[in-house]
């Protein structure tokens, strides 16, 4: 995940200003702790609300900037890698427990499968995303390592908020990856 701005921005310290971010209480809580004031909406909205002012930058995706012609209104990008989009698959579980444990494991095994390859193409979709936007002239500013361990620090209280709220041990896996 990225932040892209309509005025080109280079350091971290630009958090401080209204950005779009999703309904996700972590996502929400993660912003807050970095300073910035968040404005929940849709990702199919942040051009429109760059558009017209409501925000400065928004949380996306590389794979969505162009689908949703947010380059339009992208002067750049603050390349802060600090959430990962998940494909979900949901089912009712009183139908999944009628049906056989054979059927289950095929359902699972297939879930797993079209999950990583969901995950494959939506990583080189991204990353062709962002050679286009570097041929357009956009900036994409990567954090230093001074800068991602600020945000590491900064939004520790975040991990810490939603401790029980995660599967136990998910957040240490999560610190050390």
């Amino acid at each position: 995940m990225a932040l892209f701005f309509d005025r080109i921005y280079t350091q971290t310290k630009y958090f401080y200003m209204k950005i779009r971010t999703n309904r996700n209480p972590v996502a929400k809580a993660t912003f807050k702790a970095l300073g910035a004031e968040g404005h929940v909406s849709e990702i199919e909205e942040v051009k429109g609300l760059m558009e017209d002012g409501t925000v400065e930058g928004g949380e996306t995706v590389y794979s969505r900037i162009y689908p949703l012609d947010q380059n339009q209104v992208t002067k750049s990008v603050l390349d802060t890698q600090h959430s990962l989009f998940l494909t979900s698959m949901i089912m009712r579980n009183d139908f999944y427990e009628k049906l056989t444990p054979e059927v289950q494991a095929v359902l699972k095994e297939a879930a797993i499968k079209a999950g990583r390859k969901e995950r494959e193409t939506t990583i080189q979709d991204g990353e062709e995303a962002k050679e286009k936007l570097k041929a357009e002239g956009v900036t994409i500013h990567e954090l230093t390592p001074e800068e991602k361990a600020e945000f590491i620090e900064k939004t520790k209280v975040v991990y810490e908020q939603f401790k029980d709220t995660f599967t136990p041990g998910l957040i240490d896996k999560m610190k050390k990856a």
